[in-house]
């Protein structure tokens, strides 16, 4: 079994903007999918990410640090799983059940290890 890295993104001003009632049914969304991917013994680790963040980049010798750099952008990270598939394609099946999509985010399915 190979290990994939599921990132979660998109603009995370939607999610604040939401009534705490939407919070809940979408955090329940993701809940139940965990839940699933336990029952399957598959899920290795996710969570969500906070709204902030800090982006850090080497800038000639020093390093450059910027504060929430994807804040209001389709770009912004929400969250992640760890999730163990056979192959690319099971993967990518998997993810297609996340509920980050049909809340209108991105999810990119990443292999990990090399």
């Amino acid at each position: 079994m190979q290990r994939y890295l599921f990132i979660m993104r998109g603009d995370q001003a939607e999610f604040l903007a939401m009534t705490p009632d939407d919070k809940k049914k979408m955090i329940a969304q993701h809940l139940q999918f965990s839940k699933e991917l336990q029952e399957k013994k598959i899920l290795a680790d996710g969570a969500g990410c906070y709204e902030t963040s800090v982006l850090l980049a080497k800038d000639g010798k020093s390093i450059k640090m910027t504060q929430d750099p994807f804040t209001g952008t389709d770009n912004q990270l929400s969250g992640f799983y760890i999730i163990h598939a056979k192959s690319d394609a099971e993967a990518i099946t998997i993810a297609k059940g996340c509920p980050a999509l049909k809340q209108g985010e991105t999810v990119e399915v990443v292999r990990l290890g090399h």
